[in-house]
């Protein structure tokens, strides 16, 4: 298990060694998911890894479904999680920004992808090579999968819970990060046309 410790300010980095992880300790400032994301993918490819699986750091993803993220790869390059089957437990805030930004990286990408922001995935090594992102925050999930599917990978959802932890709070700013996205997808957008 690889943690990216992105110079968060709690006990993470510490938790996660004693409980025998490899934690790769980013320097300060944060600089957000996105660039937290790359420096794994970039260890990973490093060390050789033939794939990966993502989880938030925020409690949102169950561990217990990695093996049916890991099973799904053996017809597909990218499984990403799918949490839009049951809305329940997502903030409205959250559903429409959801819908809008995945309704734009369907446009880009040319595939039926189901949740853009999810970040539970499993990722072959072609893909990470691939689809490398530039964007250092949120928007760089999105930017994968729209570079996995022009790149020719075989993108499948795999259905996940949608969890929001009561005692954890997300970094994501709704507006502010949304419009992050659109100026991501404005630049895709100008690089693929």
């Amino acid at each position: 298990v690889l943690v990216v410790d992105d110079a968060s300010t709690d006990d993470t980095a510490e938790e996660a060694a004693d409980a025998g992880a490899l934690v790769l300790n980013l320097p300060p400032p944060n600089r957000g998911k996105g660039h937290a994301l790359r420096r794994g993918f970039e260890y990973a490819l490093a060390e050789g890894f033939r794939a990966v699986v993502t989880l938030d750091a925020d409690g949102q993803h169950p561990p217990g479904l990695i093996p049916q993220f890991i099973e799904k790869l053996d017809g597909a390059d990218l499984v990403y999680g799918d949490r839009l089957g049951d809305l329940s437990g997502m903030p409205a805030a959250r559903v429409f920004s959801n819908r809008v930004t995945t309704g734009l990286v369907r446009f880009l990408a040319g595939a039926g992808i189901r949740d853009s922001q999810c970040g539970m995935r499993a990722i072959r090594r072609w893909v990470l090579e691939a689809a490398a992102t530039r964007a250092d925050r949120f928007a760089a999930e999105s930017e994968q999968l729209v570079r996995a599917a022009r790149a020719g990978a075989r993108l499948a959802p795999v259905a996940i819970p949608t969890v929001y932890l009561k005692n954890s709070a997300s970094k994501m700013h709704v507006v502010l990060d949304t419009l992050r996205f659109v100026g991501v997808w404005f630049r895709l957008l100008g690089e693929l046309w």
